[in-house]
């Protein structure tokens, strides 16, 4: 099965792309957070396609639970950047269902979105 990195539906294995949201399924999963001993959490940031430029959400991080995402879209947030987590509802009914909770910001917010989780 291959799952859209995009809205997290999924696909038989010889899909090619989303017909949802159009995002081709055979892109990478999306990064996973690295927690190193000794200097916090720190994450990979995909470079936004042409593609993803258009869309109205991006994954700007996927983390490994529910309180390390909503810790993040606070700061955003607080930061006077809107972010979201399309998984949240799915992950307080039934926790690690997907392995990860995703991060979305707009577009336009990614570069300063990334910047600040970059400096924390």
């Amino acid at each position: 099965m291959k799952t859209c990195s995009y809205c997290g539906a999924e696909y038989a294995d010889d899909a090619t792309t989303c017909p949802v949201d159009h995002t081709s399924l055979d892109q990478p999963d999306p990064p996973k957070p690295v927690l190193p001993a000794s200097e916090g959490l720190r994450y990979e940031f995909p470079e936004l396609s042409e593609l993803d430029k258009q869309k109205d959400f991006v994954t700007l991080v996927s983390c490994a639970n529910l309180p390390e995402a909503d810790l993040i879209v606070s700061t955003l947030r607080a930061a006077g950047i809107e972010a979201f987590m399309p998984d949240e509802s799915i992950m307080q009914i039934m926790p690690n269902t997907f392995g990860y909770v995703r991060v979305q910001v707009a577009p336009k917010d990614y570069d300063a979105a990334k910047n600040l989780l970059s400096e924390l």
